[in-house]
């Protein structure tokens, strides 16, 4: 699908009425500044032409600027701040931002420095047993995901095999 398509495809997924108002430019002014990298073009055009979260997998994606979505579309707070939160936890990359939970403490992030928005998964179920870390990158695209999520494809974040990015050294 091609950004518009999938632009298109949310639209009719989640009808006005249904979805929040777009996001105030300041609010995604506001999260690129703090995470110092400018929002995936595709994401950027959801929040300030479709709808300040409320979409994605369950219409889950977190909101921008409205503090009551989290009660509505998530059961998270406002996206900034959960990224605050996430940037506290030891060598957590700058770049990547919390987009919606799974629930279980199962998360879908998307990276800030990539244009096509690489997505990341959180899954403290998986953690590397030397090290900890809960957080690895996916095989798609914020297009990808999104157009899964459209066509009812929800695939559960999955950590690679350990072994193949955790080492005891």
């Amino acid at each position: 699908m091609t950004e518009d398509e999938i632009i298109d495809a949310i639209r009719e997924r989640y009808p006005a009425g249904e979805r929040p108002p777009t996001a105030p430019p300041e609010a995604v002014a506001e999260v690129e500044a703090a995470v110092g990298y400018p929002m995936p073009p595709l994401l950027k055009r959801i929040y300030l032409e479709v709808a300040d979260g409320g979409f994605g997998r369950r219409g889950e994606a977190l909101s921008l600027a409205d503090p009551e979505a989290g009660f509505r579309y998530s059961d998270a707070d406002l996206l900034l701040v959960e990224y605050r939160g996430w940037r506290r936890i030891p060598g957590y990359p700058p770049s990547v931002v919390p987009l919606l939970t799974w629930g279980c403490a199962i998360w879908s992030l998307v990276d800030f420095s990539t244009p096509e928005g690489r997505m990341w998964g959180w899954d403290p179920n998986a953690r590397c047993p030397y090290h900890g870390e809960a957080l690895f990158p996916e095989e798609f695209t914020l297009a990808e995901r999104l157009q899964g999520w459209l066509e009812g494809e929800a695939v559960f974040p999955a950590a690679p095999d350990a072994s193949s990015y955790c080492t005891e050294d």
